[in-house]
């Protein structure tokens, strides 16, 4: 790791350790735990801080306030908390982002380029999150509430809607394959997913959110490779699709090869 590198860590790792130390402090806060990279131990020099801060009911509601439900502002009670590490130099809401309930803050700081995502949560919507890298907690809280299965009707379609989803968009990425490299990436993390809703349809299940699972495809023939694994993991699947009660396409998979061949003749 480079020396910058090094010290953007440490920088990040100190923000942390005050902002762990202040809020523990502080009686208006009885919880804290980091989301997303280091809730799954899967930090690395890049990721960024999803603090989730469970707020007092007296608190809760100058603190977690939300007078608009997104915007580059937030309240001047939610200002002066984050003040106390750094100067906010960029700042925008979006509190349908907090999914445990509360309001949520994209808050970098100028004087380190650090980024954290404050969520502040009422006390009376906290609840543990699944992977979570707990920083101190005051009070119990209640285990999360374990997701409501699919109905064995709602799993069906779930599985049939994403196989034809996934040929869809199959098809627009063989197209795009030697076109605009971040368009066919996007296609090609939808195909991901589809594959992943179907997987879970199955044990009527929701899948969980996942990101950054791409591998870069730099040439057309990496692309059409990256494309193909999809399409043939995609077709193990449909059979039991067929079993469970759905509805698949038939031979898909020859339209792409079709297209694919068009692009690779040249």
């Amino acid at each position: 790791m480079s020396s910058n590198r090094e010290q953007f860590t440490a920088a990040r790792d100190a923000l942390l350790t005050k902002i762990t130390a202040f809020l523990k402090d502080d009686p208006r806060f009885l919880a804290a735990w980091l989301a997303g990279s280091f809730g799954r131990g899967e930090q690395t020099w890049v990721s960024d801080l999803d603090l989730h801060v469970v707020v007092a009911e007296a608190y809760s509601e100058a603190l977690c306030a939300a007078p608009w439900p997104a915007g580059g502002r937030t309240t001047p009670e939610r200002l002066a908390l984050f003040q106390q590490f750094g100067t906010p130099a960029i700042i925008y809401e979006a509190h349908s982002n907090n999914l445990v309930g509360g309001t949520f803050t994209h808050v970098v700081y100028r004087e380190s380029g650090q980024n954290i995502d404050w969520m502040l949560i009422p006390q009376h919507k906290a609840h543990q999150e699944h992977q979570s890298l707990l920083l101190f907690a005051k009070v119990g809280i209640p285990e999360a509430p374990e997701p409501e299965p699919l109905t064995r009707e709602k799993a069906v379609q779930t599985a049939s809607d994403a196989v034809g989803f996934f040929w869809m968009i199959a098809a627009g990425a063989a197209k795009g394959a030697k076109g605009d490299m971040i368009n066919f990436h996007i296609l090609l993390s939808w195909l991901k997913d589809s594959i992943d809703q179907v997987k879970y349809a199955h044990e009527f299940k929701v899948p969980p959110f996942r990101r950054n699972r791409l591998e870069i495809c730099y040439t057309q023939a990496e692309q059409a490779t990256a494309l193909r694994k999809l399409c043939d993991e995609m077709e193990t699947l449909m059979p039991a699709v067929v079993a469970f009660g759905g509805y698949v396409p038939a031979e898909p998979c020859i339209v792409v090869e079709k297209l694919l061949a068009l692009f690779e003749d040249q």
